[in-house]
């Protein structure tokens, strides 16, 4: 018999969720233009951004969401390339949506890019119909941050809100030319969340 907690193992990890701004728009104006098939053309053209990264960072593709992933990172990976990495992802994306996305519409869009949430914590990783599992709160806590991205902020596009443990530890590591601020924000159902302080870090 196999015993509860030989399911389980305890891994730390960053947590970074991220997702793009205005999908449901980008989707539904394709289809307006008779072209929602540009639109699983630009996913895979991030994933296959996101699968050349992994070999050189050793991250792992968690989840697909839709509009956006989870990707779970070594926590001793250098915090320099952690945010190296979401520069690329950045400049990524800008280049697929002009390539695939932006030469096809027919009317603009106002809000393009990614939001990003990140975390730092314990996650407990098991096998669920056959593949492995990751629970814990820093995915709830990645995932919230992400989503109160725009609170407070028109343009939110391209801009990460991460916990301050998360900031602790990469804080030496911001490059010039970017702006990081304490925040406040409501995590919903989440414990403590209702002020939450994070850190919001962008390109001035």
């Amino acid at each position: 018999m196999i015993k509860s907690v030989d399911l389980l193992k305890i891994e730390e990890k960053y947590v970074l969720v991220f997702d793009i701004c205005s999908s449901t728009k980008i989707v539904e104006r394709l289809i307006v233009d008779d072209s929602q098939e540009s639109w699983p053309k630009f996913l895979k053209l991030i994933d296959s951004f996101l699968r050349k990264e992994r070999k050189s960072l050793g991250f792992e593709i968690y989840k697909f969401m839709g509009d956006g992933w989870i990707l779970l990172f070594n926590t001793d990976l250098p915090p320099n390339k952690l945010l190296s990495f979401i520069d690329r992802l950045n400049d990524k994306y800008a280049d697929a949506y002009n390539k695939v996305i932006l030469k096809i519409l027919s009317t603009r869009i106002d809000k393009i890019g990614i939001t990003f949430g990140l975390d730092i914590g314990k996650l407990y990783r098991f096998q669920m119909s056959g593949r492995p599992e990751y629970t814990g709160r820093p995915l709830i806590i990645a995932a919230r941050l992400q989503g109160s991205i725009k609170d407070k902020d028109r343009n939110p596009e391209g801009k990460v809100l991460m916990s301050k443990s998360v900031y602790r530890k990469v804080r030496r590591y911001i490059p010039e030319g970017y702006k990081v601020w304490k925040v406040n924000r409501n995590l919903r159902n989440v414990i403590g969340g209702e002020q939450y302080d994070a850190i919001k870090y962008e390109k001035r």
